[in-house]
Order: C-alpha cells, then sequence, then structure tokens
C-alpha cells in the first residue's frame, strides 16, 4: 500500500473516530508500546505521527516507574488513559514499569508474584476494554545478530532512553553490550506477549509500514462488546436496613465520649502505615456529613481529602466510569475520604434508571476488583453505610426545611428520592451483600439517633485499625 494511500485511510478511520465522541458508548483508542531497546520504537510513533494528524494523537514517553507492593501499578498513567474519541499511545507502561523493576528494581519480584502482578494487568484492561477502551499491544522485536551491529559505533548514553540515576542508580547502560539482558527480557516477555502484536523489527521501514498498517486495522475494527447476559439476582432486603433502633445516649456522656474517640481516630489515621479511603454512603439525611467532620475533627486540613461526589461531568461521561475515582486518590499518602462514591453506579443510576442494566449488574464485580487492587496497594477502604428510616429521614427533612442555616441541604432531588424508598432499600440490599469482602467490609451504621451513629462510626475505625 502506497504510503500517500495509507496515510489517507489513517486520517479518515482517526477523525471518524474523533466525531464518534458526540455519540453515547463511542470508543477511545490505547495503544501499548513495548520492546527491545534498538527496535526503532520511537521512530515508528514519529512515522505514525508523520502519517496521521499529530494534533489528535497523544503520546506519552515515560522512564520506568518503580513498582512497590504499596502502590497502586496503574496510577501513573490513570491521568492518561483515552476519553471516547481520542488515541493515546503509551510509550513506557506499566509493561515496561514491570519488567524494569523485576529485573533492577529495589524489591524481588519472583516468579510468581510478576505472574500476580499480570493477573491483576489482565483485569484493569479487561474493564477498560469493557468501558470502550480499545487497547492496542505492539511489541518490537529484534535479532540479537541485529543490536550488535547497531550497538557497535554507537553512544548508548544518546541512543537508549535513559532512566534518571537517582531513580535507577543500577540501570545498565552497558549492559546491552551482551546478551544477558536481551536474553532476560526476552524470557520475561513471552509470559504476557501472546495477546500483543510482535513486530519484526530487523528492517526500518517494513516495521514502521507494519505498525501504521496494524494502527489502521484496529481503527478501522468495531469496539469488542462485553457479554451482556450476565447472571444476576436480587437479593434480599437486609434486616437491619429495615429494622433501626433508636438508642438513646445521655448528652454530656454523648460529648465527652465523641470527643476522646475523635482524637483517637485521628491518632490512628495519622499513624497508621496503611493508606486510608473511608467511603460514606446511605440515605438522605442519615448523617454521613456530621460523620465525616467527627473524623476530621482533630486531623489538619493537608492531612485529608474530602471527595464530594455527584453527577459527573462531560469530560467524565467520556471516560471509563471508574477513570474520575482513580483520578482522586492521593498521590501524598493523605487520607481519601467520599461523600458518596463508585458505588452511585449501582445506586442512584440504578433506581434512576441513568444506566443500563447490563453495565450496573457488571459493576459489583467490577468494583470488588478494583478494591482488592487497593488493598494488595496496602490502601485500607473502610466502607460506611448509614441507615435510618423512612420516618427518622422525614423528621430530618422537615427540620431542614424550617432551619435557615440547614435550608441549602434539602432539594427537590431529596425529595424526589424518598418517593423510591424502599427502591433504593433494596439496591442497597444488593450492594451489600454483593460488595461486602473481606478486604473491604462494610461497616452498617443503623440508628435513628445520630449521636450514637457517630459513635459506633468512630469505634469502627478504630477496630478496622487495630486500635480498641
Amino acid at each position: 500500500m502506497p504510503y500517500n494511500q495509507l496515510s489517507l485511510d489513517l486520517i479518515e478511520a482517526q477523525y471518524r473516530l474523533k466525531e464518534s465522541a458526540k455519540i453515547n458508548k463511542s470508543k477511545g483508542v490505547l495503544i501499548l508500546i513495548g520492546g527491545i531497546e534498538l527496535s526503532g520504537k520511537g521512530q515508528s510513533i514519529k512515522k505514525l505521527n508523520d502519517l496521521m494528524d499529530p494534533r489528535f494523537i497523544k503520546v506519552k514517553s515515560e522512564i520506568p516507574n518503580k513498582i512497590y507492593k504499596n502502590k497502586y501499578i496503574f496510577q501513573p498513567y490513570i491521568s492518561n488513559i483515552p476519553k471516547q474519541g481520542e488515541i493515546t499511545i503509551l510509550y513506557g507502561n506499566w509493561y515496561t514499569d514491570l519488567l524494569a523493576s523485576t529485573l533492577y528494581g529495589d524489591e524481588k519480584i519472583n516468579s510468581n508474584s510478576f505472574k500476580e502482578y499480570l493477573k491483576t494487568i489482565s483485569i484493569f484492561e479487561k474493564y477498560l476494554e469493557n468501558n470502550n477502551i480499545e487497547i492496542i499491544k505492539v511489541w518490537f522485536d529484534l535479532d540479537w545478530d541485529i543490536i550488535k551491529k547497531r550497538i557497535k559505533n554507537i553512544d548508548l548514553s544518546k541512543k537508549i532512553q535513559r532512566v534518571q540515576s537517582f531513580q535507577w542508580d543500577n540501570f545498565p547502560i552497558d549492559n546491552w553490550k551482551n546478551k544477558n539482558l536481551y536474553n532476560n527480557i526476552q524470557e520475561l516477555r513471552l509470559l504476557f506477549t501472546d495477546d500483543w502484536n510482535i513486530i519484526n523489527s530487523n528492517n526500518n521501514k517494513e516495521r514502521n509500514l507494519l505498525f501504521a498498517k496494524l494502527v489502521l486495522k484496529q481503527l478501522q475494527n468495531s469496539t469488542k462488546q462485553r457479554d451482556i447476559n450476565i447472571k444476576f439476582k436480587q437479593s434480599q432486603l437486609n434486616h437491619l436496613l429495615n429494622h433501626i433502633p433508636n438508642t438513646e445516649i445521655d448528652k454530656s456522656q454523648y460529648k465527652d465520649n465523641v470527643r476522646k474517640l475523635e482524637k483517637k481516630v485521628a491518632e490512628a489515621l495519622r499513624f497508621s502505615s496503611k493508606n486510608i479511603i473511608l467511603v460514606f454512603e446511605g440515605m438522605d439525611a442519615a448523617g454521613k456529613g456530621g460523620a465525616i467532620k467527627r473524623v476530621v475533627k482533630y486531623l489538619d486540613p493537608h492531612e485529608y481529602n474530602i471527595h464530594r461526589i455527584s453527577a459527573p461531568e462531560n469530560f467524565e461521561i467520556k471516560r471509563p466510569y471508574l477513570w474520575r475515582f482513580w483520578t482522586k486518590h492521593s498521590a501524598n499518602g493523605a487520607i481519601s475520604i467520599f461523600d458518596r462514591s463508585w458505588y452511585g453506579r449501582v445506586l442512584v443510576e440504578r433506581v434512576e434508571h441513568l444506566t443500563a442494566k447490563s453495565d450496573w449488574t457488571h459493576s459489583y464485580e467490577e468494583i470488588n476488583q478494583y478494591e482488592k487492587q487497593l488493598f494488595e496497594s496496602n490502601v485500607l477502604v473502610l466502607k460506611f453505610w448509614f441507615a435510618i428510616s423512612k420516618e427518622e429521614q422525614l423528621l430530618r427533612f422537615e427540620h431542614r426545611q424550617n432551619t435557615p442555616q440547614k435550608q441549602f441541604k434539602l432539594t427537590e432531588e431529596d425529595w424526589r428520592n424518598r418517593e423510591k424508598w424502599d427502591d433504593y432499600l433494596h439496591a442497597a440490599s444488593d450492594v451489600l451483600n454483593y460488595t461486602h469482602t473481606d478486604y473491604a467490609p462494610w461497616h452498617i451504621i443503623a440508628n435513628d439517633n445520630k449521636r450514637v451513629a457517630r459513635i459506633e462510626m468512630l469505634q469502627a475505625i478504630l477496630r478496622s485499625l487495630k486500635c480498641i
């Protein structure tokens, strides 16, 4: 195929993809680049840019990030996950991180650990594919004899994408002068490249042409469709949501107890060896805001981030559902507090018919996988469901309505949601049934007395942190 025609076909496919973003459920394209050094990966990407409109291709080049057990492996790349209609090339990605960390990282990654990381990657990529991201994985291979010829008369420090010395003191540029590193990489990549497109890079022109044709073929193909035939059985109504006590507590006793608990919780959260995520869900006016206020009472503002989750913005709708929560992970170790969360997909979006049944029925398992990945990255996810009776909710609504300082808390949407009380109870029961796990259990705080509920919540945090 002449390059002029190939360029025309690529640009037409590129613009069809771009225009498709105006339609719901269009796809984004993520191209993952891997391969042997000196195989010409960068030149092939440059040639692709020449053949297409480079304004609408995002190329992200990363030096390898070190992988640690307490680090979310995908975090460096979350902001670069393409939205619908976009093409992103990750020249450096979670695979290159895994290879580099296995060969030269500080923490030993043995064969079993390597395979576990691959399982985690597979789950993550499956989620992306189920949420309208087309993934193209390309490995640029090169024969050792060709490497020897290319390496003979070049300055390796200028040719190879050098890893900064303060990050990788022992990264062995000179090792490319012998075959050991080559053999090690080839042995490891055979563990994960079964579903990759392997391009022989011995001939530069053929390599560039094959890469461009491969991208064109994938752009012209339709996105893989997820299996919509998932079996879903509605759970029985959780009895804890329908039988709410109203426990009495002396006001002075409450003030004394809650102050002590607030201080203990602040210390426990501050000095925990784990990264902490607190999730607050529940019926409207159930006390989530008051509970969050008690959690942060004795924390400094720089120690936590509160994320109040409402309807997604337009730019968030164009990306995988969980993307807007991935971007809110604290990079500096601060405590992340979610006033509503990723459970909106299986609560309000389900009840209000804002998403297809095939989407929200898949979400229980996707959420479990997400929370398991957080757990495996040294993140403790504490989830609280605040439950009150329908009668108590009405009293709190009326109190808000009649109190000038609280009127802003009550909206027409709150009254509308109240009309679907039973639907929300059934949705909540499914959430508590299908997403209660050993690594991210639910704590049900069910009491019409908000003071008792706050104390129960603070005690649950301390128990989870093994402080009581």
